[in-house]
């Protein structure tokens, strides 16, 4: 006979008790690994079961909490009636009824953190008939209070970055601006020194006619008036010496002649010299010297009432402006006898305790532009007389006189050694 077939015999009654306990309790000790608050809520909105994260949480022992509402399971201690978490489980509840899950968030002040609450119904998987006589739903609480602070430090450090980015790009920006003024400063810099380079070559052009020309000036006088003096008194000491030989006695006059040629001729030299520099420049002082520029300028234009207002002494004035001041207080008077028309002519000069001041004022035709840089004429003088102020730190105003005519006042700001001088 062949043996019968073997079949599988159900598990006894006690087996499948134990295998049900085994299961139910391996899925309480899953459930109580849990940092989550996880419990099972019945009809009445009471805890039927809840997992050992309650402990953790210090809301109380998970024996002791059952029966209770849920809204009492997370505030254990009370609240008043008027709790927003109260009313917001109330209405989670509500949903349930209507088998709608619900879930929100919300920042407990009684447990000092933030809470992520979700709250499911329990349903069959069909007919629509619930697992459990006791369980309606299953609610689940999570603290968000470590990803709430994440994403507030997130948040802190965006607004950080967006700040520093901010700053950043301000600072770029007047990085560039910057730049941007600088490469205007140096352009315009380059401009000015090419400029500069074109009035230098101008103004060194204008110094080598300026020499030509006095050179010129001085070899015609010296060829004019002391050559031809020197000539005649050759030929005069020559003609006494052939009478002296031949023994005649009229030598005499023509020898006192010839004293007297040299005596002009000597004058004629100082004359020269002065106008080259004069020695009362070195010898007095450039106040003495502006006095005597004056006295020879009201002789040699008698046409112009020549005022001296110098109030400054000799001491007075640094060595390194004396002959700066003598050079353009001869250069201004050139200009009003040259250009100004004028038939008053004033000069002046002073001296505060920080300031030494040149002033030239005259009643003529006056200037076109009260802040002209050009010259009376033709010529070049104002702008020459500017760049000599410039170079020894004066400066020079050129502008109308209030009682007509013009006025040109050039100053010069005393430094530290001239005060202690």
């Amino acid at each position: 006979m062949e043996p019968a077939d073997a079949t599988e015999c159900p598990p006894a009654t006690g087996d499948f008790q134990q295998v049900i306990a085994r299961a139910k309790q391996d899925w309480e000790c899953t459930a109580d690994a849990l940092s989550h608050v996880v419990c099972l809520i019945d009809e009445g909105r009471r805890v039927v079961r809840v997992n050992r994260a309650i402990e953790l949480w210090e809301l109380g022992h998970v024996n002791d909490v059952a029966g209770r509402d849920i809204h009492d399971l997370l505030h254990p201690n009370g609240c008043n009636e008027r709790c927003a978490l109260r009313a917001r489980l109330e209405e989670a509840w509500a949903r349930i009824q209507d088998s709608t899950p619900d879930e929100f968030e919300y920042f407990d002040l009684h447990l000092n953190g933030a809470l992520s609450i979700a709250l499911r119904p329990i349903i069959a998987a069909t007919g629509g008939r619930h697992l459990s006589a006791h369980a309606r739903a299953v609610m689940v609480v999570m603290d968000m209070t470590p990803l709430h602070l994440a994403r507030s430090a997130q948040q802190r450090l965006n607004e950080n970055l967006e700040v520093r980015v901010c700053e950043r790009t301000r600072e770029l920006e007047s990085a560039n601006r910057e730049l941007q003024n600088e490469i205007a400063r140096r352009e315009a810099a380059e401009d000015a020194l090419r400029l500069s380079r074109n009035e230098l070559g101008l103004l060194s052009q204008q110094l080598i006619q300026a020499q030509e020309k006095e050179r010129r000036r001085i070899a015609q006088e010296l060829h004019d008036s002391v050559g031809q003096s020197l000539s005649a008194i050759k030929y005069s000491l020559e003609r006494a010496a052939e009478l002296q030989r031949l023994g005649q006695d009229d030598a005499r006059p023509l020898v006192l002649r010839t004293i007297g040629r040299v005596r002009e001729t000597i004058k004629d030299i100082r004359s020269i010299a002065m106008d080259l520099r004069p020695s009362v420049l070195d010898d007095l002082g450039v106040a003495s010297a502006l006095g005597w520029l004056c006295r020879e300028f009201g002789e040699t234009y008698p046409q112009f009432d020549v005022r001296v207002e110098i109030s400054a002494a000799d001491t007075d004035i640094p060595d390194r402006l004396v002959t700066t001041i003598f050079r353009c207080a001869q250069e201004l008077l050139n200009n009003v006898a040259k250009h100004s028309k004028a038939a008053r002519v004033s000069l002046g000069l002073s001296k505060d305790p920080v300031n030494i001041a040149l002033t030239v004022c005259d009643d003529g035709i006056g200037m076109p532009h009260p802040d002209s840089s050009g010259s009376f004429g033709r010529g070049h003088g104002i702008r020459n007389l500017r760049e000599r102020a410039q170079m020894t730190g004066g400066r020079m105003t050129l502008g109308p006189d209030p009682r007509a005519g013009t006025r040109v006042q050039m100053d010069w700001p005393l430094a530290a050694r001239d005060l202690h001088s």
